[in-house]
């Protein structure tokens, strides 16, 4: 079991990803950034979205000192309730941001749905429903499997989950396939 301070577990959770070299991913609500330089480390090119102003000036910092450029790295500025995406902007959406706070979630994963380019992949990682140490309060926490009905309800329909990769919180994996033709 992983030790409080490396809960995150950010090799992991960007392994879960699949290979992202050669892909855009927006890293939602990027916080400090732990999961954005994991990404770029593993090749991808990030949108590192957030909605505190405090954050996006550390992220902004931390990308000047790293040199890394905008062929790399886009910090943006969002507002709450606005994924910030623009329409097809990237290949897949990470968000680890706790499910149940993102406000409108239905209008909030429409929009971010039109920023991501089909096969319209998001991950989501959220604390399990069980008491720790660290994380979200228990108010914050929700069951996988109110997470999974809820996407399924606003058109994913490919959903899955895993709850054994990273300790203490869960992993679900959803897309919307593209429409084929017969």
């Amino acid at each position: 079991m992983a030790k409080e301070n490396d809960w995150r577990m950010g090799d992991t959770v960007v392994a879960q990803l699949g290979f992202v070299g050669d892909k855009v991913v927006a890293d939602m609500f990027a916080g400090d950034g732990y999961y954005t330089w994991k990404l770029l480390a593993a090749g991808a090119r990030v949108i590192a979205i957030d909605d505190d102003p405090a954050n996006i000036a550390a992220l902004e910092a931390r990308k000047k000192q790293s040199g890394i450029g905008d062929d790399r790295l886009i910090i943006r500025a969002t507002t709450p309730g606005n994924p910030g995406l623009l329409p097809n902007e990237v290949d897949l959406a990470l968000v680890t941001r706790e499910f149940s706070t993102l406000g409108d979630r239905e209008a909030w994963f429409k929009q971010l749905q039109a920023g991501i380019k089909p096969p319209k992949r998001v991950v989501l990682v959220n604390f399990l429903p069980s008491a720790t140490s660290f994380g979200p309060p228990m108010s914050q926490r929700m069951n996988y499997n109110t997470v999974l009905n809820e996407l399924n309800a606003v058109g994913f329909t490919d959903v899955g989950v895993s709850y054994k990769k990273v300790p203490y919180r869960y992993i679900v994996f959803a897309a919307i396939p593209p429409e084929t033709k017969d």
